[in-house]
């Protein structure tokens, strides 16, 4: 289960969403967070938020697993990663070169010493794009091109394979890869096929 602040105020628009400030926002995230984790894993749940209140509240039919991940998407350093490291099974962030995942990994890091949690309950995943050519790149990002460039996979099959081994070497323990239309089925099996000769 992923869930993040919310950034796209054309999103909150096009369903009638009132778009509120990045404060509340964050606010909104670190009570729906402990919400969702009450309703997830325990079998009835309360809460008493400014935003969210539960009374004896039940999720039913309960996930088939015993217990769902929660992940947090994002990359704010004071509050969004603050509160991954309070509440999160699995934080998410996308579309930043290696070195900027392993300096907010470290935040998230400094973050779990604070609140004394392990670290290693928190999985820590990285978004990419993934465009062999800087056509594929435009048709994917159009005016976000230049602005994703660097968390992107791009080049030979082995620079692919090199980035992405960077991000592990940064501590990413999954790369995913952020498909966005035109979806282009050619460059996933390219890359499969170089994943399974590496």
């Amino acid at each position: 289960m992923g869930i993040g602040a919310g950034w796209a105020e054309v999103e909150y628009n096009a369903y009638g969403i009132p778009y509120p400030d990045a404060k509340t926002r964050l606010d909104q995230l670190e009570e729906g967070i402990q919400v969702l984790r009450g309703l997830l894993h325990d079998d009835v749940s309360s809460f008493d938020g400014s935003y969210f209140s539960l009374v004896d509240a039940r999720n039913e039919p309960r996930p088939v697993q015993p217990k769902m991940p929660i992940w947090i998407g994002g990359g704010g350093e004071k509050r969004t990663l603050k509160i991954a490291a309070r509440y999160a099974d699995g934080w998410n962030v996308p579309f930043v070169p290696p070195a900027e995942f392993e300096r907010k990994r470290s935040v998230l890091l400094q973050h779990c010493a604070t609140v004394g949690r392990d670290p290693s309950e928190i999985k820590c995943a990285i978004n990419v794009g993934l465009a062999w050519t800087e056509e594929s790149l435009q048709a994917q990002f159009g005016q976000l091109a230049n602005y994703v460039r660097e968390g992107c996979l791009a080049g030979s099959d082995e620079q692919v394979l090199d980035r992405i081994g960077h991000y592990v070497d940064a501590g990413a323990d999954q790369v995913n890869i952020a498909l966005r239309a035109p979806f282009d089925l050619d460059a996933i099996e390219r890359l499969s096929v170089a994943l399974k000769l590496s």
